[in-house]
């Protein structure tokens, strides 16, 4: 007697969890993108100095990459729903006490950084808690799908979230920073109702591994894996070199002459881009494999920064960027997809942490040495530059093995892998 046909998934849409998931995200995230643009705002408002705000973005920055390694432990460790309610309730406490310090006049610089440190620390586990959630509330089938629909949320309040910022602050100033801890609120009311289910956990050892042990996990695992091995790489390159290119285009049309709303252009035209790209992904992601549709993106954005440097007409660079931004987000969801479909449940936290290091260490180089480049060369050197670099990232992905490894989930899998995608030799078992 044959086996009876497993039973179609429950469309997005309609899926609950999902839907709470998505809402707390996207609460969370609208909040944070109206207050991340009036902190500059209050900063020169205080000071008067770029400098000062500069500060705030690097401690900010450097405490986020500092908490992510410990996070991830935390996230392994607890039950994640919990974690992500315990960050945005602590979150709307310390917005809370910033609103009242500014209503009340007791502003101050030493005030807004402690602020955004603490703010960066609670904020660190909530990510890969809520991407550790999703593998739980999502089938592999439908990982594509949940990224792509994040993706596009996350597109349009980037387009959103600074104008609403900007515009309460001139209502305001205090109103961004009421709604960030509002939204941290309703984020947490959406994870209140989230039932997200237990995946099976294998035994507790007799004794806890040791927080050194611990802290090394993420990366014993990723080492196993040819394919997170490449995931990592390839974020790290990309990140360096896209967010150097993007420094050099504004510096480019900054000098040339161009209106400031130039700028603001650049970024709208990227972000609309990524916008439709995250709309189209889960039908490019039917139709190609999750290889060609990296190696196509590597290759596109490889040959499509070079030619930057062929004209400096504005026209020409937001073509260059629209198409470049409309092909990236399916590559970069196909990847997200296979690396929360390959981690084991129980390591999700710790691999996706160590995940996010190097790109995190890396990327804030990109502009500084595009500001080296610029200022020392030219801007056309700069494009050349990066642009070889990302050719040299599309030889990489197109021969190495790593690509070769990565699972596609058009293909509706029997289970969950709880191991690395096999390599020649079988990988020591990592501790948990």
């Amino acid at each position: 007697m044959s086996a009876p046909a497993p039973s179609a998934p429950v469309p997005l849409g309609k899926n609950r969890n999902f839907r709470l998931l998505w809402s707390a995200n996207a609460l969370s995230t609208l909040g944070s993108q109206a207050g991340f643009i009036a902190v500059p705002l209050l900063v020169l408002s205080l000071t008067g100095s770029v400098t000062a705000f500069g500060l705030v973005m690097f401690i900010e920055s450097a405490v986020a990459v500092t908490a992510g390694i410990p996070a991830g432990i935390l996230v392994d460790r607890l039950d994640r729903r919990k974690v992500m309610l315990a960050c945005d309730v602590l979150r709307a406490a310390v917005s809370a006490v910033f609103v009242i310090a500014l209503t009340t006049g007791h502003a101050s610089m030493p005030l807004i950084i402690g602020v955004s440190a603490v703010t960066g620390i609670l904020s660190s586990p909530f990510g890969p808690a809520a991407g550790a959630v999703l593998r739980t509330v999502v089938p592999p089938e439908q990982l594509v799908s949940a990224y792509s629909v994040n993706q596009a949320r996350n597109s349009a309040i980037t387009l959103a979230g600074p104008l609403i910022g900007a515009a309460l602050y001139g209502v305001w100033p205090v109103l961004p920073f009421l709604v960030d801890g509002v939204s941290f609120l309703a984020s947490a009311a959406c994870v209140l109702f989230l039932r997200a289910p237990r995946s099976p956990r294998p035994e507790a050892p007799a004794r806890r591994p040791r927080l050194r042990s611990d802290l090394v996990t993420g990366l014993r695992f990723i080492r196993t894996s040819p394919f997170l091995r490449y995931s990592v790489v390839n974020a790290a390159m990309m990140g360096f070199a896209l967010s150097a290119v993007v420094i050099t285009l504004i510096s480019l049309h900054a000098r040339g002459g161009a209106a400031p709303m130039s700028t603001g252009v650049l970024i709208s035209v990227s972000g609309a881009g990524n916008l439709l790209g995250a709309v189209l992904a889960p039908r490019l992601n039917r139709l190609f494999s999750p290889r060609r549709l990296v190696l196509g993106v590597c290759w596109s954005t490889a040959l499509l920064v070079p030619a930057m440097t062929l004209s400096d007409a504005l026209w020409w660079t937001l073509a260059l960027i629209g198409v470049s931004s409309i092909a990236t987000p399916a590559a970069n969801i196909a990847l997200s997809a296979a690396v929360t479909h390959t981690v084991p449940d129980h390591l999700q936290g710790r691999v996706q942490t160590t995940c996010a290091l190097l790109p995190a260490l890396i990327g804030p180089l990109g502009p500084l040495a595009a500001g080296l480049l610029t200022d020392r060369a030219s801007a056309s050197l700069s494009l050349l530059v990066f642009g070889f670099l990302l050719v040299a990232l599309a030889f990489f992905s197109t021969f190495g093995r790593g690509l070769h490894h990565i699972p596609d989930l058009r293909r509706r899998p029997e289970a969950r892998p709880e191991s690395p995608v096999p390599v020649a030799r079988t990988p020591k078992p990592v501790r948990s």
